[in-house]
């Protein structure tokens, strides 16, 4: 059997598509790592913890797609994603976030992403999401879009920032206030601040309420 010329071996390996992932997680970082290796066409070839570091590497490392998680210990992804979208318009932009929600996923269109896939997605999800950033990355792509823009163009729906979102979702899964600042990484002050707006903005005064409206509204997911 004949082994493949130098050119055939170049044509292989500049087919292959160039990632980075910024998550603040090691053990995520490395299950995704695994996971898009695997598929053979995609190369892991930077990784950041954080935004700052997300920055630098948009700045100084040449991909094809980033693949970004929105809860970062030192701020939002999506600042990261606008960030890389005015720099780099060409490149692919996923976000791979654990936010169920409506807020999140027009945020990230908004913000110029070219995918958003939930965490709690299949391998196969995430593996087409960075393939059709690649080759579309200014076309968007997420499940649910088109219900979760309806929604927002009710005038009805309550409007949400993210850090509201944030805090929304985990009243929903149970957190007291002080787990909601840890997890988080706020002060307690700050998440007692941000539930008086949810429940201002929710017409809520405790929170079974709130997160009751927030399911009717499409706010968050039961």
């Amino acid at each position: 059997m004949m082994s493949a010329s130098p050119t055939d071996r170049q044509a292989v390996a500049s087919a292959r598509l160039r990632v980075m992932l910024v998550d603040d997680h090691e053990l995520v970082r490395q299950g995704i790592n695994f996971l898009l290796t695997s598929d053979g066409t995609i190369d892991v070839v930077a990784e950041g913890s954080s935004l700052s570091e997300g920055m630098t590497l948009v700045r100084s490392t040449p991909v094809d797609v980033l693949v970004v998680d929105v809860s970062l210990g030192d701020g939002s992804g999506l600042d990261l994603v606008r960030q890389a979208r005015e720099q780099r318009p060409r490149l692919g932009i996923v976000v791979l976030t654990m936010h169920d929600d409506d807020h999140t996923l027009l945020e990230a269109l908004d913000a110029g992403a070219s995918a958003l896939v939930l965490k709690s997605g299949s391998a196969d999800e995430v593996i087409s999401a960075v393939k059709h950033a690649a080759t579309a990355p200014d076309s968007f792509t997420a499940a649910g879009l088109a219900a979760a823009v309806r929604r927002r163009d009710n005038p009805d729906t309550p409007r949400l920032t993210v850090r509201e979102t944030e805090v929304l979702q985990r009243l929903a899964a149970g957190d007291s206030v002080a787990a909601v600042a840890k997890q988080l990484y706020m002060s307690e002050s700050t998440v007692k601040t941000h539930i008086a707006k949810l429940y201002d903005k929710l017409g809520a005064n405790n929170r079974a309420s709130a997160v009751m409206a927030a399911i009717r509204s499409g706010l968050i997911k039961s």
